[in-house]
This record gives C-alpha cells, structure tokens and sequence, in this order.
C-alpha cells in the first residue's frame, strides 16, 4: 500500500467541501459526509472500549470491528463499493446468539451503566443507533451498499448483548 496520506493539510476544504473516494467534491454539510462521520465516531468509541478491555478474545472482535468499520466508510465514500458483505452479519448474529444464551433472560429495560467497559460499549450502542438514523437518511439521497444499513442494525444489538455480558455489576433496571 502507497502513502495514502502522505500530505495531511492540503487546504482543499477550506471552502466546506470535501472529497470522496471517486474525486467528486461534495459539500461537508452533505448526508453522505454526516453518516461517515458518524461511523468515524462510532469506530472512535469502539477504541475507547478496547482501551479498557482485558480480555484478548473480547478485544480482537473489537479490533476485527473497527477494521470492519472502516470498510462502512468505504462502502460509503465510492459508489459501488461492497466491502461489508451478508457474511459479516451472519458471522454478528452467530455472535449475537452465542452470548446470549449466556445471559438471563430480560425482563425490563436496564439502565446504561455498569462496569466502565458496560458504559463505553453502552456509549458506543448509542453512537451506533446515531449512525444507524444517518445512514437510513443519507440512503434517501445516496446510493451505497445496502447491507450497511443491516451491518450496523446488527451491530447495535451485539454492542447490547456485548455489554450486558461484560457487566460485572447487577443490571439495573428501568422502573
């Protein structure tokens, strides 16, 4: 791999525009460039949950989804672009499932908090749903692989079973 990013100012957005991955300049204020950045956001927490994390398997699935999230940019920033595939969110939802059935069954809402990893994949829950809204705004105006919309649906709820197995404190419930 060349030096992607071997000047970093450049000063080409200086009038609010940015580019994407085909050289078409778009405004910064654009759908496309608000759901990027919701999913830099999103890989952003990821890191602050992984610096946090002790457990070596927890933390390569951790790592496995920022790399995974920085394919979403890409399927974003270039049209035509396929870098998230239905393979990825089978693999989730196994995931998904094979938590689960680790955890009692719930019976109300709990309230986000807990260990500080529960809080941060909690934080990263809520980044996630944000980015899950953008996305579905920027597909009214944008074309880009459609299975971002289900990656990211599905990662919401990993990060969900993720940190109520993670929680070392009693759930608290919503009443």
């Amino acid at each position: 791999m060349g030096n992607r990013l071997s000047k970093i100012v450049t000063k080409t957005g200086d009038d609010g525009s940015t580019g994407l991955a085909s050289g078409q300049r778009v405004s910064k204020a654009d759908d496309i460039i608000e759901a990027i950045g919701s999913i830099d956001e999103l890989n952003s927490s990821i890191g602050m949950v992984r610096s946090v994390c002790v457990n070596p398997e927890l933390d390569g699935e951790l790592t496995q989804l920022q790399h995974n999230l920085f394919n979403c940019g890409g399927d974003l920033c270039l049209e035509g672009s396929v870098l998230i595939s239905q393979q990825q969110i089978n693999d989730m939802e196994q995931a998904i499932e094979k938590t689960n059935q680790k955890l009692a069954p719930l019976k109300n809402f709990i309230l986000p908090g807990g260990s500080e990893i529960t809080s941060r994949l909690h934080m990263a829950r809520s980044f996630c749903r944000r980015a899950e809204r953008v996305l579905v705004k920027a597909s009214q105006q944008h074309e880009f692989n459609p299975l971002l919309k289900v990656f990211i649906n599905r990662l919401s709820d990993w990060l969900f079973v993720v940190a109520r197995y993670t929680d070392e404190t009693d759930e608290e419930l919503w009443v």
